[in-house]
Parts: structure tokens; C-alpha cells; sequence
């Protein structure tokens, strides 16, 4: 009723869901006719491991490609969002998500690092293992490393969510996400510079000094 309702407004607009939106065609059409013009989206990851770990099942990584071929054909726009640092992760894992991303013509991806928010049970399971590296809670902001990974170092996370940014976002892999894009060119350069300057200065805005005792 709320997509009927915005159709004769001529609005244009953005917004958030999950990936099983593309499930449902005829609600997707709708939204498109109702003026989304983009979404976010959490794929999290392309381990089927991690999904089923944090309730995001749901999310078929071998379909990925074509929620992003779908959403396009409706004329919407993806963020795509992935998160590092869960247990099934290796430090391969980076430039297989990052090099996904590009192949995918992701329109806009993003990454963070998973972050134990006190009172969840992924806080409460990584306390028990003593895997918990701080309490500043200023820290937690889905940026820093908090926590010690499985598989991994926390520099080693820290340097592999940066190098996935500097990769998606390098001049050649922004000329081959623009060709499959569905922004429009201007918004898509501005949008895409901007994050390409936050990638890389990631050290500007956040750094992991705490952890390597500079």
C-alpha cells in the first residue's frame, strides 16, 4: 500500500532490505515503480559458514551476482555490505571478497569489521573464549579490531578490510564496476570519488595504533 501510495508522488528514494526482496518479484516491481532508486543491502559474507552463524542464511552467496543483475534490471542501485572477522575467515578471504565485489558490478561496496556489541550473544561467546582485547568502547565502530579473530591476527584483519577497500575502490576496478552501474555517470563519480578518498584514508579516520602499541 505504502509503494501504490508514493507511484503518483514521483518521488525518488533509498533505502534498506534484505536480499530476499528479489524473492518476492512483484513487491521488488513495486518498489521500483514507487521511485527506489537504490538499496542497501548486508551480504555479509561469501562463507555459507559465517551467514549461518550470524542468522543470515537466508543469503545465497552463489546468487549474489544475479540480486545484482535483478536490481539493476529494475533500475536500483546496490551498496552491498560485507563484514570481516568472523570465525570461518582466512586472511584469504579479503582479496576474494573485494575481487567478487568488482567482478559482481557491485555499485557501491562496502566493508567493516566485525564488532561484539556488549549484550549480544557474539559479545557474551567471544568474553567466555577470552577473545575480548578491549573495553574503550569508543572503539567499537565496526572499524577497529576489538577482538581476536580465529584464524587470523588482529593487524592482519585490520590490513586485509583496508586492502579490500583500496582494491573496490582503485581506478581500475572503478572503471569496471561503472560499466555495469546503474547510477547515472555524474552522481556515480561523485559517489564513487568520495569513497575512494575515504579509502584511502582510512588511517585518518580510523586507525588500529592501540593494538600495536604505537
Amino acid at each position: 500500500r505504502l509503494f501504490e501510495a508514493l507511484i503518483p508522488l514521483r518521488v525518488q528514494w533509498f533505502g534498506l532490505a534484505t536480499t530476499l526482496l528479489v524473492n518476492d518479484p512483484p513487491l521488488l516491481e513495486l518498489a521500483a515503480r514507487s521511485g527506489c532508486t537504490g538499496l542497501l543491502m548486508g551480504f555479509e559474507s561469501l562463507l555459507p559458514g559465517n551467514l549461518r552463524q550470524t542468522r543470515k542464511g537466508f543469503n545465497t552467496p552463489e546468487e549474489y551476482k544475479h540480486l545484482v543483475q535483478i536490481l539493476h534490471r529494475h533500475g536500483i542501485t546496490l551498496q552491498a555490505c560485507f563484514t570481516f572477522g568472523m570465525d570461518e575467515d582466512t586472511p584469504d578471504v579479503f582479496m576474494e571478497t573485494a575481487r567478487f565485489a568488482v567482478d559482481a558490478n557491485i555499485d557501491l561496496p562496502r566493508f567493516a569489521i566485525v564488532t561484539p556489541f556488549p549484550g549480544t550473544a557474539l559479545y557474551d561467546r567471544l568474553e567466555r573464549e577470552g577473545r575480548i582485547l578491549t573495553k574503550n568502547w569508543e572503539l567499537y565502530d565496526a572499524q577497529h579490531v576489538v577482538f581476536q579473530p580465529a584464524q587470523m591476527s588482529p593487524q592482519d584483519l585490520y590490513a586485509g578490510h583496508e586492502r579490500a577497500w583500496k582494491h573496490c575502490y582503485s581506478i581500475p576496478s572503478m572503471a569496471r564496476r561503472m560499466v555495469g552501474s546503474r547510477i547515472s555517470p555524474p552522481v556515480w563519480l561523485i559517489v564513487n570519488m568520495g569513497y575512494r578518498f575515504y579509502a584511502n584514508h582510512l588511517h585518518d579516520f580510523y586507525n588500529c595504533d592501540w593494538i600495536l602499541g604505537r
